[in-house]
Parts: C-alpha cells; structure tokens; sequence
C-alpha cells in the first residue's frame, strides 16, 4: 500500500515539475486578461438571431417576455404584466438609477427600496440582469449594493429589466462580463445564473413551484 501511494504522489510530483513555477505578476495577468475558451456552435449564435434563441429558450423554462421600447415604458410593462397576475400594484427594487428614477407613480405603481424578508415576503422585485444567455434563456445577476441578492429569492415574483444588446451567445461572454460587473470590494460576491421560476420534484415526484426563489419569472426586454 505505502509503494502504491508513494508512485502515485511521485507521479504528481513529476508532472508539477513539467508545468513549471509562474510568479506573482504572471498569474495576475492571467486573471486580469484570461485566454480565449474554446465556444461550441451554440454558444456562438448569429447576432440577429441570439434575441429570438433567448426567447424560444426563455419560455421553455417557464419564463414569461415582454418586449419593450425603451427604458422610460418598463413601468407601464410592469403594470400590464401585475394586471395579468391580479397581483396588487406594488414592487420592490434596488436602489439602482436604471430604475428608482423610473415613473413608477405614473403607472400606477408603489415602488419601495425595503428588503427586509418580511417585506419582501409573496411580493414582487423588479431588477436589472447584466446578461441574458441565449444558448440556455437564463438571465444572469452580479450581486452589489445595487443589486441585493434577497431580491431574487424572496418575492413571489421576479420580473427582470435586460437590454436587447445584453443578450450574449454563450456562457463564457457572461464570465467576462461578470468580472467587469464590481462592486465597492472589487469583483461581485456572487454571480446569480437564474434559469426560470424556482422549483423542485423531490417530494414525492410532485412538481413544486416556488421552492427556494420566486414561483413566477419575467422578462422586459428593451430595445
């Protein structure tokens, strides 16, 4: 047993030794300007088609989509959609100028800032998504100030804001886009991919909405 484990950690040894020992500055510079992934076809959608693959793939896991021309029309969607949800008028955002300075009173709705679980508790979130992912239709969300993480999985509902040209092809554009979203410490704690409404099976095989994050997901795309 000792000659098996000592040729094993000799081989670990060996092949340590070929890669080399690269200082400091060098795997700084690696992080700082990584190499390029090797992408497969459908991370690598056609760009007048990546909109129209987020969709298809976005509704296929139980998301719902709105389109929208600009940034000024997100609370008219947003009450056309709580409307269609008999849900009351009211959502919770982040303290992000995206959207606080939205005219939420103007259509009809009261926007509130708390984030407290209790206050948080069966409503509806309203934030902004860094990236949408057309190879898969799950959106992606850098947690910050701007963007508490509680948002996303405490209300009922999670309605997000995300750009036309913020729809990427594949993964690897949203960790590069996620090492450039900061926060006031450097990098985002976290990187939050959220694909479709929370749910489970595991009890029984019974389909669960709602398990651990929101029972409903959608999606204002503006233009």
């Amino acid at each position: 047993m000792s000659n098996a484990r000592n040729a094993i950690f000799a081989k670990i040894k060996a092949a340590d030794a070929k890669r080399g020992k690269s200082s400091p500055a060098d795997s700084r510079a690696r992080l700082e300007t990584p190499p390029a992934q090797l992408v497969p076809a459908m991370g690598k959608p056609a760009p007048e088609e990546a909109r129209d693959i987020f969709i298809t793939k976005a509704l296929e896991l139980g998301c719902t989509v709105a389109d929208c021309e600009s940034f000024a029309d997100v609370p008219a969607k947003v009450s056309t959609y709580l409307q269609e949800q008999d849900c009351p008028g009211q959502v919770h955002i982040p303290d992000d100028a995206d959207l606080s300075l939205l005219g939420w009173e103007d259509a009809g709705i009261a926007a509130s800032s708390q984030l407290d679980a209790e206050a948080l508790d069966g409503r509806t979130s309203v934030t902004r998504a860094i990236a949408g992912v057309a190879e898969t239709g799950a959106v992606a969300v850098a947690s910050s100030s701007k963007h508490p993480v509680s948002l996303g999985l405490l209300p009922d509902r999670h309605i997000f804001v995300l750009k036309v040209d913020e729809i990427k092809g594949g993964y690897e554009d949203v960790w590069r886009i996620g090492r450039a979203a900061k926060d006031n410490q450097g990098m985002s704690r976290a990187l939050n991919l959220i694909g479709g409404p929370s749910r489970t099976g595991d009890i029984e095989a019974t389909l669960v909405m709602g398990a651990h994050g929101p029972r409903t997901v959608h999606i204002i795309l503006v233009s």
